[in-house]
């Protein structure tokens, strides 16, 4: 403050700030490290401050700010600063093959891929002396998380070989078993494979294997593969050959790696419609389906594309070597420390997470929003009068929260939001239309589909993903970056709270050139917006003292199987979002809906006292906006029901 407001030495004034510190809780320690990063990005997004260090203004024309704007702005970057911390359908696969142990490597990369599934996980190595292929894979047991933990515990055998794959999944080909994870051998375990994606026509080449006296061991599409591979090398064909033979048969998406015990110094890779990520390192070559799994060894990478091939050593890679990227530097926590698990650790990032989502400010400039990613393209987002915004689970909830604000903001003729699995081209506005596709990963199979579709039509696509250099980031090459930071857990939490930030954000941006191109009225909404914004790190975290709060309304319905929430307006997509979480985390069935639809949906289901389960737990969601006295309304109604 004293540097944006360089005019005052008030005592005064400083003793009102710390007092509003105070009473937010953001009195805490902080690294010299985080405080640098922080203030360096806060400078540099404001360079016409022009202040010195001593807090003058300089000589060279520097602007000095009111004590109003002043005040905001520091509150803006010290809820990031403050809060920050120096703490310790996808499939998650990993590799190496090198000078070194690939035991410790590949049990690391599958913690930090443990987000992508993990009630399976498996590795496998060769050893180089004896040219024997090892393999040690396990489905979860006493929890849905102890895969890992198995595999660990069993890993003795692999210390010592210097090439070796791994793979953590959920189950959704096969059930969840040992014999189901990942790897999966051919019928006479001289190779291993992992796999990320679909065969669709698995049932009719198993038919033709079994038929040829193939014995399968598992229910995975996966195996097929496998045993594919291994009659072509039966017919003399080496790995890559073999690799390609199969795959030539194969209908759907992969991303694999397959090791050979006839030739342990390589592993041959494969790509078509899921991720993989080669990293070239110093004497060992990585392989992973998100490059945060070997940016710890190495930030150079090359991304592989649909239908190619490869063989990786330890001296890199037969692909083009001219194709070499840098991944993006952030840290990779392997526990959730101090706190018990990520979920709760992501929740209490959120103040953060959503201050590097604004960029501390440097994504408001005074009254405008400056999004780099859209601004380069500005001439093209002005013929934009349809938008369709595309999406899966969480970032289809903040896909609707953002569509709202669009409408509200009057963006655009028309807003849409469609299910990304559902999107047909029919569906993708054509005359001055564009798609706009969210996820968290960038990863998204279903989401890039749609964006394929959009790209193919000719139709602008746009992207608000988290991970940088993802398959979708890379595909539309426009959009802009959540910055919230890796999610470990599962269920998403800041990934949502920065969507519908950085959602709030794009909207924003088309208004405002709206009104510039068409010479309309600055819109109230958007001011209000704005404002908001820049107070919400700073929300949040009040929101999150209302935590023990929660723990106590939580004990209460422990013991319950089913719930409702309800919300209405802005209200309604958080609703839909809070359901979710307690089926992903609780394992309860809650079912998010509108609190104007009330009477067409679950109240039938709503039961007092005397019911099976006793009183059904309704949780309302009601927000300071038009919709408030309809939703104590429908409070009253759900209680009359004997709801709880």
């Amino acid at each position: 403050f004293n540097i944006l407001y360089p005019r005052s030495n008030n005592l005064d004034i400083a003793q009102s700030i710390n007092s509003l510190l105070s009473m937010f809780n953001l009195r805490k320690a902080c690294s010299v490290r985080t405080t640098k990063r922080v203030f360096s990005s806060f400078k540099n997004s404001y360079p016409a401050l022009a202040v010195s260090s001593t807090g003058d203004s300089s000589s060279n024309g520097g602007q000095v700010l009111g004590l109003g704007t002043a005040m905001r702005m520091a509150l803006l970057a010290a809820s990031g600063l403050l809060f920050a911390t120096d703490k310790a359908e996808n499939c998650g696969i990993v590799g190496v093959v090198g000078s070194d142990d690939a035991n410790a490597f590949v049990l690391e990369g599958l913690t930090i891929l443990q987000n992508r599934g993990y009630d399976s996980a498996g590795i496998a190595t060769v050893d180089k002396k004896s040219s024997d292929l090892y393999v040690t894979k396990f489905a979860s047991r006493d929890t849905t998380c102890d895969s890992i933990d198995l595999v660990k515990s069993n890993s003795a055998k692999h210390v010592g070989h210097f090439t070796g794959i791994g793979h953590t999944r959920w189950a959704t080909h096969g059930g969840k078993t040992d014999l189901n994870a990942h790897p999966h051998t051919d019928s006479k375990n001289r190779i291993a494979l992992i796999h990320n994606g679909t065969i669709n026509n698995s049932y009719d080449l198993k038919k033709e294997l079994a038929a040829k006296g193939v014995v399968f061991k598992s229910e995975t599409d996966t195996e097929v593969i496998a045993q594919l591979v291994g009659l072509y090398l039966d017919e003399g064909m080496n790995t890559k050959e073999a690799v390609s033979h199969a795959l030539a048969r194969c209908e759907g998406t992969w991303g694999l790696a397959v090791i050979n015990k006839a030739t342990p110094d390589e592993i041959v890779v494969a790509c078509n419609g899921s991720p993989m990520m080669i990293g070239l390192g110093q004497g060992r070559t990585f392989i992973a389906s998100e490059t945060s799994a070997f940016s710890k060894y190495t930030k150079n990478f090359i991304a592989m594309k649909d239908g190619e091939i490869g063989i990786v050593h330890a001296g890199g890679s037969h692909l083009d070597l001219s194709r070499v990227e840098t991944a993006p530097e952030f840290d990779v926590q392997l526990t959730p420390y101090p706190y018990s698990h990520f979920t709760l650790k992501e929740c209490m990032e959120q103040p953060e997470a959503i201050a590097r989502a604004l960029s501390y400010g440097a994504r408001m400039d005074g009254k405008r929003v400056v999004l780099g990613g859209l601004d380069k393209n500005a001439e093209t987002m002005s013929h934009i009068k349809n938008m369709m915004l595309t999406a899966c689970g969480t970032s289809r909830h903040a896909a609707e929260f953002g569509a709202k604000i669009m409408r509200d903001l009057d963006c655009f003729d028309t807003v849409s939001v469609m299910d990304s699995a559902e999107v047909r081209r029919s569906d993708i506005p054509k005359r001055f239309g564009a798609l706009l596709a969210v996820s968290q990963s960038g990863e998204t199979k279903d989401v890039h589909r749609a964006v394929k579709i959009g790209e193919e039509m000719g139709v602008p696509c746009i992207s608000v993903v988290n991970v940088v250099g993802s398959l979708i980031a890379r595909s539309t090459g426009l959009g802009v970056y959540l910055n919230a930071g890796r999610e470990n857990a599962v269920a998403s939490t800041k990934a949502f709270t920065t969507q519908v930030t950085v959602l709030s954000l794009v909207a924003l941006w088309f208004r405002q050139h709206k009104e510039e191109n068409e010479k309309l009225v600055e819109s109230a909404l958007k001011r209000e917006l704005l404002d908001a914004l820049q107070r919400l790190p700073i929300s949040f975290g009040m929101a999150m003292r209302s935590r023990d709060r929660c723990k106590e309304i939580a004990a209460e319905l422990v013991n319950k199987n089913t719930m409702f929430v309800l919300g209405k307006g802005y209200a309604e997509p958080i609703a839909m979002e809070g359901a979710l979480k307690i089926k992903e985390m609780a394992y309860v069935h809650a079912e998010g809906y509108s609190g104007g639809a009330l009477k067409h949906g679950p109240f039938a289901l709503i039961e007092g006292q005397e019911g099976r389960e006793g009183q059904t737990p309704v949780i309302i969601i009601i927000l300071d906006d038009d919709h408030a006295t309809h939703m104590r309304t429908a409070a009253e109604e759900v209680k009359a029901r004997g709801a709880k």
